[in-house]
């Protein structure tokens, strides 16, 4: 684990993987050792926190983009990455440059060899220790996994916003609903604001005990802030929007009906925090905030012929918001469905949800030990889907995807694992841009 002083950006970041491999530490205490050890970054911007199940990575980037919109320097520290680290610490949209993030990691490198961290613990003090450095008027934080004992919620956030509770990750967050309900209402701080977006009524109910134990404040998604769905094209997903401070139509470039429960979350939590902002100015920042949001890979269609669409929907939840997204924006279109997905997932259930809109499945992988084999996932597969088959390369798999969805006219969705998407992009010609 000992660096060499001026060792290039990808030995460095070869060696902050192997924080991964060597597992998690759930926890505070190591992050707050950590913090203390670069005078408390964590102290030196105001945020709002976001945890949850689904949604949290959307919401987060409409978030981002609202505050942005009201003339914020704001930061956005989110995860996985689907190519490069640096797409995980954005600030005003770029990701942090090569040079920024090698400096930060030969500045952090000894107290990481004294500490020991966790990847995503390490990650999260990088994130934070460039937050400080440039001065930010407000940062967007997605949880990592769980809450209660995420590196991220050693913050004291503006507002701590809390999208969907599914069953996702049960190994380490619970069996039932209202367990993983538990620790994601950790999050919630004593005496702060919370931003609900749950609608299940047990975890709705555990979360909501957690806010009157503390004395948070409670907003509702359905009641401080509504939202209908008019319609899903490939221009983006129209809805109107109705909040303390904004009514009216909007559009999100994402797309999914969901998108618009994401975006309506977000204005219910910029509302909280650009208190006490004048109405008419907030109002402005959610339309214009909203419109311009950017989130690769989450319902992104790329390329002509065939349409291309690329979703991490890596759970059953996700698929189910998938498939009819699938649904609204090529209702009459042979769809060829390549998927590739971790061991701890539930693969029937989610096979299942997605092949009402599939014609054609195609099973693959992605390189590394939590994959689950082609041929595993194709035994997963739903029986009367007679069209399918296991390619292991993700190569093939998605070039053998176009050429069929080429000859039938129809198209592709590419699907599942986050650790997918940099092969399937590889193959597609595509890549992740440097700011959104």
């Amino acid at each position: 684990m000992t660096q060499t002083a001026g060792a290039p950006l990808t030995r460095r970041l070869d060696d902050l993987y192997r924080f991964e491999r060597s597992g998690m530490r759930l926890g505070l205490e190591g992050i707050e050792r950590l913090m203390a050890m670069g005078g408390r970054p964590d102290l030196a911007f105001p945020s709002v926190l976001i945890g949850g199940t689904n949604g949290k990575g959307s919401t987060a980037a409409h978030l981002a983009s609202i505050f942005r919109a009201a003339g914020l320097k704001t930061g956005l520290y989110t995860s996985p990455h689907l190519i490069r680290f640096n797409e995980r610490i954005r600030v005003d949209g770029a990701e942090i440059g090569d040079a920024e993030l090698e400096e930060l990691l030969e500045r952090w490198w000894p107290r990481f060899e004294e500490e020991r961290p966790s990847f995503f613990e390490a990650a999260t003090a990088l994130a934070f220790d460039h937050f400080a450095a440039a001065k930010l008027d407000m940062a967007v934080v997605e949880v990592g996994l769980g809450g209660r004992l995420d590196a991220t919620n050693v913050l004291v956030p503006r507002a701590s916003v809390i999208t969907t509770i599914s069953s996702d990750h049960t190994e380490i967050l619970g069996k039932t609903l209202r367990r993983i309900a538990a620790e994601k209402a950790g999050i919630v701080k004593p005496g702060g604001t919370l931003v609900l977006g749950v609608r299940s009524p047990d975890p709705r109910a555990e979360i909501m005990e957690r806010a009157r134990e503390v004395g948070a404040r409670v907003l509702l998604l359905g009641r401080d802030a509504r939202y209908t769905p008019k319609s899903v094209t490939l221009a983006g997903t129209a809805f109107r929007l109705s909040t303390a401070q904004f009514t009216g139509n909007v559009t999100t470039p994402l797309l999914g009906a969901h998108q618009a429960r994401n975006a309506a979350l977000a204005a219910l939590a910029a509302e909280t925090a650009l208190e006490p902002r004048p109405r008419g100015e907030v109002a402005r920042a959610i339309a214009l905030g909203i419109a311009a949001t950017r989130w690769p890979a989450r319902a992104e269609v790329i390329g002509g012929d065939p349409p291309v669409l690329l979703d991490v929907a890596h759970n059953v939840e996700g698929a189910r918001a998938l498939a009819k997204t699938v649904e609204a924006l090529f209702p009459r279109r042979k769809v060829a469905l390549v998927i590739a997905l971790s061991q701890d997932k539930s693969h029937a259930a989610i096979l299942s949800a997605l092949a009402p809109v599939t014609s054609r499945f195609t099973l693959t992988e992605f390189g590394g030990e939590r994959a689950t084999p082609a041929a595993e996932l194709a035994r997963a597969a739903p029986a009367r889907h007679l069209a399918s088959e296991a390619v292991p390369s993700a190569a093939e798999a998605v070039r053998g995807a176009v050429l069929w969805a080429r000859r039938e006219g129809g198209v592709v969705v590419v699907t599942g694992s986050f650790y997918l998407m940099p092969e399937a992009l590889a193959a597609l010609g595509g890549e992740v841009p440097r700011a959104i």
